[in-house]
């Protein structure tokens, strides 16, 4: 089974907070920050990486254990109360179960 690719990572924009992406790479997450952030002001990617900051944040607990979703491997990323956010060995796309379709792996 191929392991889990992603990380988590703080990205900082000028005046703005941080926020957590998670990513396979610190480039990725910047990506992933500066399509949130043209959906406030456009900017393009050049002058969005003079005003933004990315840094390697901290793993929440649990995050990248094994689990199983719907009969299949997975690795967990975060959850609340009404769905569990997963991704696939070997991927970096995350998308969400109902918690009764997710169990931990044995």
């Amino acid at each position: 089974m191929t392991g889990f690719l992603l990380k988590r990572y703080d990205v900082t924009v000028s005046g703005f907070p941080s926020h957590p992406y998670d990513a396979h790479s610190p480039g990725a997450a910047r990506a992933k920050a500066w399509h949130a952030y043209c959906s406030y002001r456009h900017v393009s990617f050049k002058e969005f990486m003079r005003i933004s900051v990315v840094r390697r944040g901290t793993d929440p607990v649990g995050y990248g254990r094994q689990i199983i979703v719907s009969g299949r491997p997975a690795f967990f990323v975060s959850s609340d109360a009404q769905y569990v956010r997963f991704v696939r060995p070997g991927e970096t796309q995350t998308f969400f179960s109902h918690p009764l379709d997710v169990k931990e792996a044995a």
